[in-house]
C-alpha cells in the first residue's frame, strides 16, 4: 500500500507532456527543446525554450524568463504548477499566452533533479545533495543541473537581461 500527499508526477509523466507539446504542429512553432546537460545517472535534464519568433531585432530585444521546478523530487506539487505554466504559455490560441511569447523568451527546465525524482528521493540528489542549496558554487560533475542553470541564467542575463527567475516548489506543511 502507498500513501502520497500528491498525485505522483514522474519523469516519465514530465516526458510524456513534452512530447504532446512536440506532436502538436502549432505548439511546435514556439517551442523547442534540447538537452541541457545529463546527470549523475545520465539522465537527461531538459530545457524548453518557448517565444514567437520574429525578425533579428525583434528577438535579440526580448528580455528572458526562466521557470524552473522539482529540484526537490518530493515536491510533486511543483510538476503539476511547471505542466499547468508549460500547457498555458505554450497554447497557440490564448490571447495573453501570445502576448507573453511576444515580449519574452522563456527559458524553462521543468524538472532540476531528475535523478532524484527517478529514485524517490525527497529532497537530495543522487549525489545525497539538496541541490537547493547548491546555487552559490555548484560543482558541474556533482551538482551538473544547478551548475547548468546557474550558467544559463547569468548567460542570458548577459546577453538580453533576465526580468525573472521562477523556481516552483511544493510544500506538504504551507
Amino acid at each position: 500500500m502507498y500513501f502520497a500527499y500528491c498525485f505522483p508526477y514522474t519523469y516519465t509523466d514530465m516526458m510524456n507532456d513534452i512530447y504532446e507539446i512536440e506532436k502538436d504542429a502549432e505548439r511546435r512553432k514556439i517551442c523547442s527543446r534540447k538537452t541541457m546537460c545529463k546527470t549523475l545517472a545520465g539522465v537527461d535534464c531538459e530545457i524548453l525554450t518557448v517565444t514567437e519568433k520574429g525578425d533579428f531585432e525583434v528577438m535579440q530585444k526580448k528580455k528572458a524568463v526562466v521557470i524552473s521546478a522539482r529540484v526537490h523530487p518530493g515536491e510533486v506539487v511543483g510538476s503539476w504548477m511547471m505542466r499547468g505554466v508549460l500547457f498555458f504559455i505554450t497554447d497557440p490560441d490564448n490571447e495573453e499566452a501570445r502576448m507573453l511569447r511576444e515580449k519574452f523568451i522563456f527559458k524553462i527546465i521543468p524538472m532540476l533533479n531528475p535523478d532524484g525524482v527517478i529514485n524517490g528521493n525527497y529532497r537530495c540528489s543522487l549525489a545525497g545533495c539538496d541541490l537547493n542549496r547548491r546555487w552559490k558554487t555548484p560543482h558541474q560533475r556533482l551538482h551538473p543541473t544547478i551548475y547548468h542553470t546557474k550558467k544559463l541564467i547569468i548567460d542570458l542575463h548577459k546577453e538580453r537581461g533576465v526580468i525573472l527567475y521562477c523556481d516552483l516548489h511544493g510544500h506538504s506543511r504551507k
